[in-house]
């Protein structure tokens, strides 16, 4: 868990300084779901879960994507998490990991100070049944 902090801890740092130099922008965004295809061709539901948009530095933030067929029932998926700075990818959960799970993956994501201040936005890309969904969470992460 540490291992990850830690990496999610450089690849924002370096992306933030990225994007700043860059001259990199946000908005501020509410959570917000976009399909890469239409709602009518997609063969599965996929939701994200977490306790609040705003986690505190250091501090364990849980997240949970729950991904069923038409009928409700559990289906294999793949799962990649992203860090966007406005639509700038900045970082990625876990080096761009993709897990591999059915029905439901857990994670505990902790945010760096180097997050702080900045709108960002967690992005779960998933993938099943030969589709993919891309699901948006905002942050602003709290120094507390």
């Amino acid at each position: 868990m540490q291992r990850k902090a830690l990496r999610l801890v450089l690849l924002v740092a370096f992306s933030l300084a990225f994007a700043a130099a860059c001259g990199g922008s946000s908005s501020a965004t509410s959570a917000i779901t976009t399909k890469l295809t239409t709602p009518s061709t997609l063969p599965f539901k996929a939701t994200f879960s977490a306790p609040s948009h705003h986690p505190v530095v250091n501090k364990n933030w849980p997240i949970t994507v729950i991904v069923t067929d038409l009928s409700g029932k559990r289906i294999a998926a793949t799962l990649q998490m992203n860090v966007l700075l406005g639509s700038l990818r900045v970082g990625q959960i876990d080096n761009g990991k993709i897990y591999h799970f059915v029905g439901r993956h857990h994670e505990i994501i902790t945010w760096p100070l180097s997050a702080v201040g900045h709108q960002l936005t967690l992005q779960a890309v998933v993938k099943a049944k030969g589709k993919a969904k891309k699901l948006l969470w905002a942050v602003s992460v709290a120094k507390k």
